[in-house]
């Protein structure tokens, strides 16, 4: 009979323990690569899976045959404005309005400009309450900002709706404009952001809860129900809409909301989908909207996942970006344009304040930027899609005051494009 083990030497003791240790490592080495082995035959299925899908995915189409939203502006400006964090930019007043909403040439003749105008905000940052930093969209602040709640999405409401900023800026701005030239041939379009409805309460952390949004009519909504992500977003457009009626505008009309995210991933194409899975609860969305008489917009980037599927979400509204102006000839513009005409969507105009003053890197800029202005021709879009324009900070109303001599050129150009837009001509009145 074996002597238990508190009675046997210490030595043998010892090294009886180091024995049964050593026999236990062994083993969890053992079961690990095993599991490790498992692992990349999982993982080389998966590769070949997605693959194939890639392969199916690339493979010749003809040209989708897709039926085009009504024509209800022609040219929408990005305004992005929220976040305590944009110091002075974070100021829509009627004067920061003014320059895109008309223009005058070098003749002495004003114009219209603009006519559609998305209100945008990805994040509030900067913030005097806790906490500093909010995300309105996945992913955004690296993942790790808290994921907006009821309170945050009623925050960029606000913004907007505050008497002297936002879109009663933007009224007072068409208002002026109208003294002048007469009342628009028809309303100035307005669309506004509309919040991710986020999975966790942390996107980056998928034990971070899911039910931190807030309630609705007492009941505490949970985000791993695409049901609550989608009620949270009907509460949103309600609101929203309400506060509008409200104010009773005279030359603007909220006609829809704008999906924030850049991509809507597929189990099996783009970023995260089990972090984001928006497309469980946007259709619904859609459908909320479309019994208002509203519509949902959407700007993914080049190639972005599920741009060439936008009616099965939903997405009345799509301009791609075709990212040129960023990136150059590594997204050369042959194919982004056949992506978008192929799938019956549109695109996105693309500049920065790189794109004033007569430095070298300008005339890069400026190389790029026509091009967009080229290529919307060639291709057909212009006259034909209405077309969106992402300006980062200020850079139209930088342009419509500056005096240097290439920026006036550029401004007559470039201006001249988007309010002699053909397109004007068949608008909904």
């Amino acid at each position: 009979m074996m002597k238990p083990l508190s009675l046997l030497p210490l030595a043998l003791a010892t090294l009886i323990a180091a024995s049964c240790a050593g026999n236990q490592v062994a083993a969890l080495r053992e079961e690990n690569e095993t599991l490790k082995a498992e692992n990349r035959k999982l993982s080389l299925a998966l590769k070949e899976y997605v693959e194939q899908v890639d392969v199916i995915y690339k493979m010749p189409r003809a040209p989708k045959v897709v039926a085009q939203p009504p024509v209800l502006f022609t040219d929408m400006l990005l305004c992005y404005g929220g976040s305590p964090g944009r110091g002075e930019l974070n100021v829509w007043d009627a004067g920061r309005f003014a320059p895109s909403v008309s223009w005058t040439d070098s003749k002495g003749g004003e114009h219209w400009l603009f006519d559609g105008f998305l209100a945008i905000e990805p994040r509030l940052y900067g913030r005097s309450g806790e906490p500093e930093n909010v995300a309105l969209a996945g992913e955004d602040l690296g993942g790790m900002a808290m994921s907006g709640h009821k309170e945050h999405w009623q925050e960029l409401i606000d913004f907007w709706m505050t008497p002297g900023n936002g879109f009663y800026a933007l009224e007072e701005a068409v208002a002026k404009a109208a003294g002048r030239l007469g009342n628009p041939p028809y309303k100035r379009k307005v669309v506004m952001n509309l919040p991710d409805a986020i999975l966790h309460e942390y996107f980056e952390d998928l034990d971070s809860r899911t039910d931190y949004w807030g309630s609705l009519d007492g009941r505490e909504l949970d985000f791993a129900s695409p049901a609550d992500r989608a009620a949270a977003c009907k509460w949103y457009i309600d609101t929203m809409n309400a506060r509008f009626r409200e104010a009773g505008f005279k030359y603007i009309d909220l006609i829809g909301y704008y999906v924030h995210s850049e991509e809507i991933p597929t189990p099996t194409r783009g970023w995260r989908w089990g972090w984001k899975r928006l497309d469980q609860y946007l259709p619904a969305v859609s459908d909320y909207l479309h019994s208002q008489g509203q519509y949902l917009t959407w700007i993914p980037y080049r190639e972005a996942a599920s741009y060439d599927r936008t009616e099965e979400l939903g997405i009345d509204y799509t301009w791609m970006q075709p990212n040129y102006y960023w990136e150059g000839d590594r997204y050369p513009w042959e194919p982004s344009m056949k992506m978008i005409t192929d799938n019956g969507i549109s695109m996105e105009f693309e500049f920065d304040d790189r794109l004033l003053g007569s430095s070298r890197p300008t005339r890069e800029q400026r190389r790029r930027f026509h091009l967009y202005m080229d290529y919307a021709k060639s291709t057909g879009l212009y006259g034909k899609r209405s077309l969106t324009y992402f300006q980062d900070h200020d850079t139209i109303r930088r342009l419509a005051l500056s005096q240097d001599p290439e920026d006036a050129q550029l401004r007559e150009e470039f201006f001249a494009f988007v309010s002699g837009n053909p397109l004007r001509k068949k608008v909904i009145k």
